[in-house]
């Protein structure tokens, strides 16, 4: 398995198809009122990441060329304000952004899961951060979950709860 950044990949209108697919096949919700609102809602999540940060968009390539997974992550959470009219909720754990002030998101496609590729994943990002001088890396996910475990073992262990919301943030120095 390979680790390439978005503007690195070969193909990117491919890349980009199958993080889309991975991102559906991931995502809780599955009803839409219309293909429009379905693509609305793709973009809510992933478009940003995609325009304005695409160096912080990582794919783990199988030796086949098979793209198992990808990460969309963020440096500087504070910084990007246009990211708070986008994602609902993005400020509420404004206040962790100075501590944790890069975060992410990670989804790996079904059948590959439980093999260790998400993990590299985010090993892989925070070490960027830790690269970049910054001193923790954050994801935002619900109180209950079935992610929380994963993110617990890897190494995000800084909890905060807000109403259904849980701040996980991984401290890098």
């Amino acid at each position: 398995m390979e680790l390439v950044r978005l503007p690195s990949m070969p193909d990117r209108a491919a890349a980009l198809a199958a993080l889309e697919e991975i991102f559906f096949l991931s995502t809780l919700r599955t009803n839409f009122a219309s293909p429009e609102d379905r693509a609305a809602f793709f973009r809510t999540w992933t478009g940003w990441y995609v325009e304005s940060a695409p160096d912080d968009v990582w794919f783990a390539v199988d030796s086949d060329g098979t793209i198992l997974g990808y990460l969309t992550g963020c440096k500087d959470s504070a910084g990007a304000t246009d990211l708070a009219r986008i994602i609902p909720k993005y400020e509420v754990f404004a206040d962790r952004f100075a501590a944790f002030p890069a975060h992410l998101h990670v989804n790996v496609r079904p059948g590959h899961r439980d093999r260790g590729v998400g993990r590299i994943l985010v090993d892989h990002f925070a070490e960027d951060c830790r690269a970049d001088g910054l001193p923790g890396v954050h994801l935002v996910t619900g109180v209950f979950a079935r992610n929380v475990a994963f993110y617990q073992r890897a190494g995000f262990i800084e909890a905060t709860q807000r109403g259904p919301l849980l701040f996980l943030g991984r401290r890098l120095r």
